[in-house]
């Protein structure tokens, strides 16, 4: 099929009062305050929305299975998802800080042995283990807030 630049489409009732719909529902949307949306901008959108979740990453999936992923997806869920991810992203921290001062510990000591000075971890009642987590989760976000002011720092160069 050939595109020209302008074309004609058969649009129904049903599907007027749909684009109606779309076009007053992206209008409030604060991703577009700097343009003009009009019919043609919201056919735009529809293409690039379309092609970006069908296309472009899911080329192979069929169209119906596709759409049903997609429905499947509540907010609820993305909330959780980002939440366990953040959770991960800090456990990860937390093991390689722990490595790194395990590594510092035993170049500094040939003798050091950690189940000889901790009690169990997963006991959670060792004093010591909470202090040394405690020290770690303030060594995490001191980390946090040096790379925010070095990204300020940068940005503000670039200005």
């Amino acid at each position: 099929m050939e595109w020209n630049t302008k074309q004609t489409i058969h649009v129904t009732n049903g599907m007027k009062n749909q684009l109606s719909l779309i076009e007053e529902y992206l209008e409030k949307q604060a991703y577009f305050t700097n343009e003009s949306i009009n019919k043609s901008r919201v056919i735009t959108i529809l293409v690039e929305v379309f092609y970006e979740l069908f296309v472009e990453n899911n080329s192979r999936t069929q169209f119906q299975n596709r759409l049903n992923e997609l429905k499947k997806i509540k907010p609820k869920d993305n909330e959780k998802l980002l939440r366990d991810i953040g959770q991960i992203r800090q456990m990860q921290d937390i093991q390689a800080l722990i490595t790194l001062a395990n590594y510092q510990n035993l170049v500094q000591q040939n003798d050091y042995d950690p189940r000889k000075k901790l009690r169990s971890f997963n006991y959670g009642d060792s004093k010591e283990i909470n202090v040394l987590m405690n020290r770690i989760l303030q060594i995490l976000k001191e980390d946090v807030v040096q790379a925010k002011q070095i990204k300020d720092t940068n940005q503000k160069k670039k200005k």
